[in-house]
Order: structure tokens, then C-alpha cells, then sequence
């Protein structure tokens, strides 16, 4: 009884992951910073400063990848910050034998429907 009550809930869980990146829009990518100077910022102050309304308040996921699409989690770069509340940013000095960060672009998974859908006028 025990093993089927853990499998049910197995189940649930693993089902529940999946509704959620159904439900999930995503928002544009933005990339405001490129990797010159002290590393590539993309953080959510500038971002909400540069695109108003293009975010939506309370982001569920961010995304981070290469301009060429490569997921930033594959590079193995160290980022000082990748979450949905400062945004990301990857710092040069952090980085390994001295290798500069490179150039990322983010978006963010907000509720859907994203952005959110204007009622008619009659």
C-alpha cells in the first residue's frame, strides 16, 4: 500500500511540473548589455527601465542563453546572479583563466496569458 500511495504522488508531482511550463508565456528576448567593461548585465532594474510593460510583475522562470542560442547553463560560466527576481549578470572577474563572459541574452516565463490579452471595445 505504501509503495502505491509514493507512486501516485510520484506522479502527481512529475504531472504538475509539466502543466506548469504548459501554462507558462514567454516574454521577448532582451538583451541590453553585451560583456565589455566588468562583465554582461542584464538585470531586472535596467530591463524593467528599458522595456516598461514588457515583463510581467512576478516572473515564474528566466531563461538565459548565448546570442547564438546556446543555454547559458551549458557554457560553464559562473554567473553572480540567474534568478526571476535581479535578472542575471555574469561578472568577468569571476570567470576561469581569465576568459571574459560572454554576450547572453534572457527571457522570463510569466502566467499565461502573456502579454496579457486587452478586452474589446464594442
Amino acid at each position: 500500500m505504501k509503495l502505491l500511495i509514493f507512486g501516485v504522488i510520484l506522479i502527481a508531482t512529475h504531472t504538475g511540473a509539466q502543466d506548469l511550463e504548459k501554462r507558462l508565456c514567454y516574454t521577448q528576448w532582451f538583451d541590453r548589455d553585451n560583456p565589455n567593461g566588468n562583465g554582461d548585465y542584464e538585470t531586472m532594474n535596467e530591463l524593467r527601465a528599458e522595456y516598461p510593460k514588457k515583463i510581467c510583475s512576478k516572473p515564474l522562470t528566466i531563461q538565459a542563453a548565448t546570442l547564438t542560442g546556446v543555454p547559458a547553463e551549458s557554457i560553464g560560466q559562473v554567473f553572480e546572479v540567474y534568478d526571476t527576481v535581479f535578472g542575471f549578470s555574469c561578472v568577468n572577474s569571476d570567470q576561469k583563466n581569465d576568459e571574459c563572459c560572454l554576450d547572453y541574452k534572457v527571457r522570463f516565463g510569466c502566467r499565461c496569458p502573456w502579454p496579457p490579452i486587452k478586452p474589446e471595445v464594442e
